[in-house]
Parts: structure tokens; sequence; C-alpha cells
């Protein structure tokens, strides 16, 4: 993420703005090679999550019990351009990714 990436907050509902730079290698985030290159998004739950399992909803969803995550945008932008995180079936903030631009370098 470039240092211009913000998010406009309206209660739980997010607004991201900024540039999201191309990475041609990120080995540390998937196996699957498809999914190796691409524009990232990281973000962290509040600590009073912790040891609870967190659903993420975009163009894939995933739940685990981490407060960490990498998302890869590339797929989400051409789905909803939103990202849910749930915790126990609640919503805990919603994302919405139309401001956001993803460099192609």
């Amino acid at each position: 993420m470039n240092a211009d990436v913000a998010i406009e907050w309206t209660g739980t509902d997010g607004k991201v703005t900024g540039n999201f730079p191309k990475v041609s290698k990120f080995t540390g985030f998937s196996a699957d090679a498809t999914e190796q290159e691409g524009h990232y998004f990281c973000f962290e739950v509040d600590e009073q999550y912790e040891g609870q399992k967190v659903t993420v909803i975009g163009a894939k969803q995933k739940t685990a019990q981490d407060r960490k995550w990498v998302v890869r945008l590339d797929d989400l932008v051409k789905a909803s351009k939103k990202l849910t995180v749930k915790v126990a079936g609640e919503i805990i903030f919603t994302l919405d990714f139309t401001g956001a631009q993803l460099a192609e370098t």
C-alpha cells in the first residue's frame, strides 16, 4: 500500500482511497501461483477480537482465528468492490474500495 491510502469512516462503513502498487511476487500470500501477483491490502482487527474466529468476505470468503489479514484486491475490484469483516456472525466493519486505484506497475 502506498502512504496515501486512507479510510474515511462513517460508523462501521469505511471508504478506502489511495494507490495500491502491483506486487510481482508475494509467495507468502498463497501457494497458488496465480495469487502471488497483484494488489494487496493489509489490516488488523481490534485486540478485543483476540482468540475469536474472524470471517472476511470479499471476492472470496475465509474464516480464521487471526487478527492480522492480507487481502488480494484484484478479484475484489472486479466483483462488489466491498470487503466485510464479521465476528460471531456480526458485521464489525465494511470497506468500500470504489475510490482505490490499482497501479499497473
